[in-house]
């Protein structure tokens, strides 16, 4: 048990390193603070990134441990 959760956490902090880097990429290519509508196409991109990258996590859990 215990180390089914260490390897979840693992398999999460490891997602996480692309996430951050993708949105550091979207703060450079959309620029939310020069406007209001470039804030609302980052905030909607975010959710969008979030969204994916929980699914994908998901998938990847399922995939490492089918009987959980």
């Amino acid at each position: 048990m215990r180390f089914k959760a260490i390897v979840i956490l693992l398999i999460i902090l490891v997602a996480l390193v692309p996430v951050y880097s993708f949105n550091n990429y979207l703060q450079r290519i959309i620029q939310p603070r020069k406007s209001l509508g470039r804030l609302f196409l980052y905030l909607f991109s975010g959710m969008l990134v979030v969204f994916v990258f929980v699914l994908i996590v998901v998938l990847l859990i399922r995939l490492v441990f089918p009987t959980a």
